[in-house]
């Protein structure tokens, strides 16, 4: 019977000289933005290539933690500030 592999046991392949690949390293700088943009902190607003096939991304985003005045706001959406005083007022006045 014929033996497998590449007899160190391990079975990942690593005895055939070759270097066992290294783990990837972020700097903290592409931490940060990995982290921004899966906690929505970060949005891409652009992606412009150019002829040199160059890859340029633009984020935007805040890491001011939202309150909830900012989240209402987002809610709020195209109203009007005359709207919403006006509703503020009759909300106040059946008090």
């Amino acid at each position: 019977m014929r033996k497998r592999g590449n007899g160190n046991g391990n079975g990942k392949g690593y005895g055939n000289g070759k270097k066992k690949p290294s783990d990837p390293q972020l700097t903290p700088q592409q931490l940060a933005v990995v982290i921004g943009l899966l906690s929505n902190s970060l949005e891409v607003i652009s992606v412009l290539i150019d002829k040199d096939l160059t890859v340029e991304i633009v984020l935007q985003g805040s890491i001011r933690k939202r309150t909830k005045a900012d989240q209402i706001a987002a809610e709020l959406g195209e109203i009007s500030v005359a709207e919403l005083l006006d509703a503020i007022l009759r909300n106040n006045i059946r008090r």
